[in-house]
């Protein structure tokens, strides 16, 4: 007796499980390969805000590697109850330079707008000791986009390791 195959004998759910596997292989192992003079990766930030008045705090921080770049911070560094993540950009600008771009929502207590956060960050990277260091500058910008406030400060940072 001979059988023969056909998409009619197949179960409904089986012709998209096996798309969804061979679809989903190709995403399930990254390809992930931490390079020197590269900051794709995790890294975790000490953060000194000098203006408008001085606060030390954690800064979570993402770059892949498209170029995209973001972030989290401890409590209220800025000033909100609330605050979104850092979403933004970065790109290399010398053989150990990096510049970032990142915005975050303040909210109030009642989830209204406080205001955006706009910051530029210059990144230096130590190939030796593969920590990072800079500054950043921005400004709190009202729902209007009127300034708020200036922000600065300085940060060092180290990737977040694998083990």
């Amino acid at each position: 007796m001979q059988s023969r195959f056909s998409r009619r004998s197949l179960p409904v759910w089986l012709a998209p499980a096996i798309l969804a596997v061979s679809l989903t292989a190709p995403f399930a192992k990254a390809d992930f390969n931490e390079e020197p003079g590269d900051l794709t990766g995790a890294w975790t930030f000490k953060v000194s805000r000098t203006v408008p008045t001085p606060v030390d705090f954690v800064a979570l921080n993402t770059f892949t590697k498209d170029g995209t770049y973001m972030s989290s911070q401890q409590g209220e560094a800025i000033c909100c109850p609330t605050a979104s993540p850092g979403y933004g950009v970065w790109t290399k600008t010398g053989s150990k330079n990096f510049a970032v771009t990142f915005s975050v929502l303040l909210s109030n207590a009642d989830l209204s707008l406080y205001g955006t956060l706009n910051v530029h960050i210059d990144i230096t990277l130590d190939q030796k000791s593969g920590n990072v260091s800079g500054q950043f500058q921005g400004q709190l910008l009202d729902p209007k986009g009127n300034i708020i406030t200036p922000v600065a400060g300085t940060f060092t940072g180290e990737r977040i390791p694998t083990q």
